[in-house]
C-alpha cells in the first residue's frame, strides 16, 4: 500500500495561500507558512501501521497543478488523502480531477469545508471517493490499513452510485498515544517562525476548546469543545526530540488554549525547566484572558514563554456578547498585565465586521486595544465560514455578502451586512491598523526594543516593512 497526504496547490498571484493547518484560510504577500502538523501526525500514524507514505506540500514546495500533479504520480499511491478549506474547494475539487485523469488512485478529502459539505461534494464530484469528516488521522489510518469503509466512524463514501454517511468518529482521548510528527517529511525551513529564533517548529500539546465563540471553526467541526491535554512528560519528550535531533530553537504552541487549566501548565513548565529546555528554547501560546492567574505567567516566563496571544475580536460588550465570548474589559486588562509584569509579550486578535456591528462598535474595539496596550494586535475581517453558528444565522438573515462564492472566504474583505458599507469597513480596518502602531509612544517603545538583540531587530524591521507596503504606500 502506498499512500500519498496533500497540500494541494493554491494559486496566488503574487502571494501564498495559507491553507493547511489555519483556523483562518487565508493569503500572504510573504512567505509565512504554518507546519502542516495533523498531516504530520496523519504520515507519522501510517508510518507506525508500516504504510508507505509521502506527503506532499504544494503551497510550500510552490507547485502548479502540473508539477502538483506529476509529483503525485511519481510516488504512484495507491490513495490520496487531500486537505481543503473553504476558500480553496473549487480549486482543489480542480486539481484533484485532474489528479485523478492522470492516475489510478482512490481520492478522499478532509478538512473542515469539506465536513460539512461531504454529502454535496461527494454528489457533484464523482471523482471524489470519499470525505473524511472531522479528526482526520485515524480515519485517514483505517482507510489506508484496509479495513471496510461501512466499518469506518467519520467517513462518508461512495458505493456504486449509493452515499452512504457512516456514524461520527468519538475523539481520540489518549493524545500520549499519538507518535510524534512525520517532520523528517517535510522541508522545515519553509515554516516560518514567530519570534525570530531559527529554527523553529510547531506543536500541539491539546486540542479541543471549551468555549462557544460563534465564529470559531474548530471546536465545532474538528477538535471539539472538551480540551483534550496531552502529559507534561509526554509534551516535553517531543521537545527534547525537537532540540536533538532538529536543533529547534522556537516553538509555537497551535493548541486553541494552552494557557488555561493552570495546574496542567505549571506542570509543562516545571517539566521544561527540570529538563533544562528552557535554556535552549523559546515558545509562545495562545491563551484566554478569563484565566490571568499572576503565578502561572511566572512560571510559564521562567520556563521559556516569551509571547502570548489572546483573542479579544472586538471592544464593544454588545458585540462581545452576540459572538458569546466571555470576557470583558476589566478582566482582559488583569490578565494582560500580569502576563506583561511576568515578562511575556502579550498578542492581541480583533476581527472587524460582525453582524450587527455598528462603525461606534469598531471605535471602541480601537479604543480597546490603546486601553488594554498589548505589545501586538493583528486586525481581520470577519469571516462567517460554513459550520459555525455565526454562519448558519448570517445564511438565515440573509446578511452573507457572498453566500456561495467561496473564494472570497480567505480574510480579504468585508463578508457580512450590517451598519457599515464594506468601503467603509475597509477604511476603518485600515485605521484600527494605524491608530495602534503609529501612536508616538509606540513607535518609541519598538525602536528600543529593536536595538536589546538581533531577532528583536529583525522582528521590528519585517513589521515595518509589512506594515508600510500595506497601509502607508500609495
Amino acid at each position: 500500500m502506498k499512500v500519498v497526504i496533500a497540500n494541494p496547490p493554491w494559486p496566488v498571484e503574487n502571494g501564498y495561500g495559507c491553507r493547511t493547518n489555519s483556523r483562518w484560510p487565508h493569503i500572504r504577500k510573504d512567505k509565512h507558512l504554518a507546519f502542516p502538523i495533523y498531516l504530520a501526525y496523519s504520515a507519522a500514524i501510517l508510518e507506525k501501521n508500516n504504510i508507505e507514505v509521502k506527503v506532499i506540500d504544494a503551497v510550500a514546495d510552490e507547485l502548479d497543478n502540473r508539477s502538483y500533479v506529476k509529483a503525485v504520480e511519481k510516488q504512484n499511491p495507491d490513495i490520496c488523502f487531500i486537505e481543503t478549506s473553504t476558500p480553496t474547494i473549487n480549486i482543489d475539487l480542480e486539481s484533484t480531477k485532474l489528479l485523478k485523469e492522470n492516475l489510478d488512485t482512490r481520492v478522499f478529502m478532509m478538512g473542515a469545508h469539506a465536513t460539512v459539505f461531504h454529502r454535496e461534494i461527494l454528489q457533484k464530484n464523482t471523482f471524489i471517493d470519499g470525505i473524511i469528516r472531522g479528526e482526520f488521522e485515524f480515519t485517514i489510518r483505517d482507510i489506508a490499513i484496509g479495513r471496510p469503509l461501512r466499518e469506518i466512524r467519520g467517513l462518508t463514501f461512495r458505493k456504486n452510485k449509493e452515499i452512504i454517511i457512516n456514524p461520527e468518529r468519538p475523539y481520540e482521548k489518549n493524545l500520549d498515544s499519538l507518535p510524534f510528527p512525520a517532520w523528517h517529511q517535510f522541508t522545515l525551513k519553509y515554516y516560518d517562525s514567530f519570534l525570530n529564533e531559527s529554527p523553529s517548529m510547531m506543536m500541539i500539546s491539546s486540542r479541543g476548546c471549551p468555549f462557544q465563540c460563534t465564529y470559531c471553526l474548530w471546536p465545532d467541526l474538528m477538535y471539539g469543545h472538551i480540551q483534550r491535554r496531552r502529559s507534561p512528560g509526554n509534551v516535553c519528550d517531543e521537545i527534547g526530540v525537537l532540540i536533538e535531533r532538529y536543533g529547534i530553537r522556537e516553538i509555537k504552541f497551535d493548541d486553541d488554549t494552552f494557557a488555561l487549566n493552570k495546574k496542567w501548565v505549571m506542570d509543562v513548565c516545571r517539566e521544561i525547566i527540570n529538563r533544562g529546555y528552557h535554556r535552549e528554547i523559546v515558545w509562545n501560546c495562545f491563551g484566554h484572558v478569563s484565566q490571568g492567574d499572576p503565578e502561572m505567567y511566572r512560571m510559564m516566563a521562567k520556563a521559556g514563554c516569551k509571547m502570548i496571544s489572546y483573542g479579544i475580536e472586538s471592544g464593544s460588550q454588545k458585540i462581545l456578547d452576540i459572538m458569546r465570548k466571555n470576557i470583558d474589559m476589566k478582566k482582559a486588562k488583569e490578565t494582560i498585565s500580569n502576563a506583561k509584569k511576568a515578562g511575556i509579550d502579550v498578542y492581541c486578535d480583533y476581527m472587524i465586521g460582525f453582524p450587527e456591528e455598528t462603525e461606534e462598535d469598531i471605535e471602541k474595539s480601537i479604543e480597546s486595544a490603546l486601553y488594554l496596550d498589548p505589545d501586538f494586535i493583528q486586525v481581520s475581517y470577519t469571516i462567517p465560514y460554513p459550520g459555525t453558528r455565526m454562519y448558519k444565522d448570517a445564511l438565515q438573515k440573509g446578511i452573507l455578502l457572498y453566500p456561495n462564492e467561496w473564494e472570497k472566504y480567505c480574510s480579504c474583505g468585508p463578508m457580512i451586512k450590517n451598519y457599515v458599507t464594506p468601503e467603509r469597513m475597509m477604511y476603518l480596518y485600515k485605521k484600527f491598523w494605524k491608530r495602534f502602531y503609529m501612536r508616538p509612544r509606540y513607535m518609541i517603545k519598538t525602536a528600543v526594543r529593536m536595538m536589546k538583540s538581533t531577532q528583536e531587530f529583525r522582528r521590528g524591521a519585517k513589521g515595518f516593512v509589512s506594515f508600510y507596503k500595506r497601509f502607508l504606500r500609495n
